[in-house]
């Protein structure tokens, strides 16, 4: 009698997919604790956008700081301002009405240079506005001494406000020559036009 020679069964009975099996069911359960955690992935950011250097204008000296509001809404030279008494004698002050002095050629050569610095005011605001022209007088009554009892832009066609206030303020804090007679109210016309 012949006997068959058959193979035997192979002794791997799929314990390799039963291990791969476990392993994804563990990988999916650890993916799915992390969901449940409440962590996220960390979305991709766009980087920030360069900075942009901001041009603003530079200025050799600060604007001289605006006069009291006082000062800036009366824009008329002073004609009723109250008389300033001397002490002890009673007698009007170097500022007071009637001024019947007369200019010098100093104070008008001061004045004329007082107006050639306020060329700065202008300057700085032409760099904000490039397109800025225009003509100012300004009203100014010098004491007897010299000393400047007041200083107003009177006309402005320039109609920047900003160099009115920076200019006023440049008269104000200015030492003169003294006027021959006692006090004087002068006038003082200004013209911007940019350089080419």
């Amino acid at each position: 009698m012949a006997t068959s020679t058959t193979p035997p069964p192979p002794k791997n009975s799929g314990s390799g997919y039963v291990a791969a099996g476990i392993l994804m069911l563990l990988a999916m359960g650890g993916l799915i604790f992390w969901k449940m955690s409440g962590s996220k992935p960390a979305e991709p950011t766009a980087p920030p956008p360069p900075k942009v250097a901001e041009k603003k204008p530079v200025f050799e000296e600060p604007p001289p700081p605006p006069p009291p509001i006082e000062e800036v809404k009366d824009a008329e030279p002073e004609k009723d301002a109250p008389k300033k008494i001397a002490k002890g004698g009673g007698a009007p002050t170097a500022c007071s009405d009637p001024c019947k002095g007369t200019a010098t050629a100093q104070l008008q050569s001061a004045l004329g240079a007082k107006g050639g610095q306020a060329r700065g005011c202008y300057e700085r605001a032409l760099r904000i506005n490039p397109t800025l022209e225009g003509r100012l007088m300004v009203s100014a009554r010098v004491g007897a001494q010299g000393q400047m009892c007041s200083a107003n832009v009177t006309q402005n066609s320039l109609g920047d406000p900003g160099v009115a206030s920076c200019i006023t303020q440049m008269f104000r804090s200015g030492k003169f020559p003294a006027p021959a007679g006692g006090c004087v109210d002068v006038n003082v016309p200004l013209n911007f036009v940019a350089r080419k």
